[in-house]
C-alpha cells in the first residue's frame, strides 16, 4: 500500500504534536552520572519509557497482511521497527521482514527477509540516511509555531482511550483547512503512539511491554551488508522533479 502525500503528512503531524509543549507534562527520569543523563542533554527523549516493546495488530489489505513490532530504548533515542508482511496475489507469494532502526541522527533501513515463490531475494544493502536536518526541522517546529500548527490543523482532544491493557490519551487532527471533519485520530500513552486512524485504515497496538530488556542487536545491521549513505535532500528533490507525491 503506498501512501499520499497528504496522508503521509498528517501522520507526521500526529507524531509532531506528540513532542509539542503541552501535549505532556512529563520528563524523562534520569539518574545523576549516569551515560543517560549525558545523551539525554544532548539528544531530546522521545518517549516517556526508558525501554519497551509495542506489538501492533495485524493489519490486512487488500490481501496484504502486515504486523509491526516496535523495539526502544533509552527513552526512543534508539528505536527499531520490524514490519513483517505476507501476500498471496495472482500465483505470486512473498514473505518480507524489514527493519528499520533510527539511533542518533541517522536512520538505517534494510531487508532482513525477502521470500518470492520459495526463492530467496534478500538484498544485503542496508540504507543510512542523515536525519539532523529533520530533527532540527521538527523541534523548530514545536517550539517557535506548535500552537498556531495546533490551531490550523484544529487539534482537539477527545478524551482517553483503553489499547493494549493502558489508557492513553485520544486526539485528532484534520487533514487539511478547508475541510476539517475529515480528519486523522491518535492515542498516546507516555508519548507512544498505540493507535492511528486515517479512515477505514487503523494501526493499533495488541501488547505493550513496559521497560523491557531490548538485545543490542535490535538497533544493529546484521554482518554481511553493506551500508549505502543516501542523501534525503537529493532524494526528495528528485521525486519532486518527477512529479511523484
Amino acid at each position: 500500500m503506498k501512501l499520499t502525500l497528504k496522508s503521509t503528512t498528517a501522520l507526521l503531524l500526529l507524531s509532531t504534536l506528540a513532542l509539542l509543549p503541552g501535549c505532556s507534562k512529563k520528563t524523562d527520569s534520569v539518574k545523576p552520572g549516569t551515560s543517560a543523563e549525558s545523551s539525554s542533554t544532548s539528544t531530546p527523549g522521545r518517549y516517556e519509557l526508558q525501554s519497551g516493546i509495542v506489538t501492533y495488530e495485524p493489519m490486512v489489505i487488500m490481501g496484504i497482511k502486515s504486523v509491526t513490532t516496535l523495539y526502544f530504548d533509552d527513552y526512543g533515542r534508539r528505536e527499531a521497527r520490524e514490519s513483517v508482511t505476507d501476500s498471496n496475489m495472482m500465483g505470486m507469494k512473498s514473505h518480507e521482514k524489514r527493519v528499520d532502526i533510527t539511533d542518533g541522527n541517522f536512520m538505517i533501513s534494510y531487508e532482513a527477509e525477502k521470500i518470492v515463490n520459495g526463492k530467496d531475494e534478500t538484498s544485503k544493502v542496508a540504507t543510512k540516511t542523515d536525519i539532523r536536518k529533520i530533527k532540527e526541522m521538527a523541534m523548530k517546529m514545536g517550539a517557535e509555531i506548535g500552537e498556531q500548527m495546533k490551531k490550523d490543523f484544529d487539534y482537539r482532544e477527545e478524551g482517553s482511550e483503553v489499547i493494549a491493557g493502558v489508557t492513553g490519551t485520544k486526539y485528532s487532527v484534520s487533514l487539511n483547512k478547508e475541510n476539517k471533519e475529515q480528519r486523522v485520530y491518535g492515542v498516546l500513552y507516555k508519548k507512544i503512539a498505540l493507535k492511528t486512524q486515517m479512515g477505514a485504515i487503523t494501526v493499533k497496538a495488541a501488547r505493550i511491554e513496559e521497560n523491557a530488556v531490548v538485545p543490542a542487536s535490535k538497533f544493529e545491521v546484521p554482518a554481511g551488508y553493506t551500508i549505502k549513505e543516501v542523501d534525503l535532500e537529493k532524494e526528495m528533490g528528485s521525486q519532486r522533479r518527477g512529479g511523484k507525491e
